[in-house]
């Protein structure tokens, strides 16, 4: 637990203190993670490019997050070797005992463009 909130607090930091460095796609999928489990919903709606803000509000983001969650549990792994295929990145997930995939599309910023499970 204490390790948790350790990695919670140095993201929040890291990310509110250099807001123009680029994140890592592997620092995209370590926060969308602790976020998500967190029921941070507003962290990963940051991670959104302002193209994919446009079309998707925090609320229906939000919304989505926590139908996928409620149904599924939280994310207890997620294999950073995903599958490309036109853009979009098929990531293999655990969520509680199921296996799934979370599906990312990012922008040449590594800002997310598309977020989808699947």
């Amino acid at each position: 637990m204490k390790k948790l909130i350790l990695i919670v607090a140095v993201l929040t930091f890291s990310l509110s203190f250099s807001q123009t460095e680029q994140l890592s796609r592997a620092q995209v999928l370590s926060t969308f993670k602790i976020a998500y489990n967190a029921s941070n919903f507003s962290e990963i709606y940051n991670l959104l490019s302002e193209d994919y803000k446009s079309k998707k509000d925090l609320k229906s983001i939000t919304n989505y997050l926590i139908r996928f969650k409620k149904s599924k549990g939280i994310i207890t792994h997620i294999n950073s070797n995903g599958l490309e295929n036109k853009g979009y990145i098929k990531y293999p997930i655990t969520v509680g005992k199921l296996e799934n995939n979370l599906v990312l599309k990012y922008n040449n910023k590594n800002k997310l463009e598309y977020i989808s499970f699947n």
